[in-house]
């Protein structure tokens, strides 16, 4: 069988055969299923929690010590709150092989992940 190629850049060769990526070859036969996916980060409730009861604590005390302490829980736990919300999700290409393993390509690897995708599934429809 003729190899055929998908997509071929300095950083990633598909082709109907192999796929090539830096240091990993992958034989396209085993390739199961692909899936493009960004990381989740889950809720900072922690943070959260901390924000709220620092904003009680400097609202409703009648100590000025416990106060000051409430005014930098609550500035801490919303700059964290923030830093959480604001971080960038990472990208990835997950590729199951027939092993049961997962391959993961992500964003740091290759810049396009959307045509890696576009290639790989366009590799498995072409095998049938």
């Amino acid at each position: 069988m003729e190899e055929h190629k998908f997509l071929e850049n300095e950083e990633i060769l598909i082709s109907s055969t192999r796929l090539v990526l830096k240091n990993k070859t992958i034989v396209m036969g085993a390739v199961c299923s692909v899936e493009l996916d960004k990381e989740d980060f889950p809720t900072p409730w922690f943070f959260i929690v901390i924000t709220i009861v620092g904003l009680l604590m400097a609202l409703v005390s009648p100590f000025p010590n416990i106060n000051s302490i409430g005014w930098l829980f609550t500035v801490l736990g919303g700059i964290m709150v923030l830093l959480k919300w604001t971080k960038k999700r990472k990208e990835a290409v997950i590729i199951e092989l027939s092993s049961g393993e997962k391959e993961f390509i992500d964003d740091s690897e290759v810049q396009d992940l959307t045509s890696v995708f576009k290639a790989i599934n366009d590799v498995i429809l072409f095998r049938g």
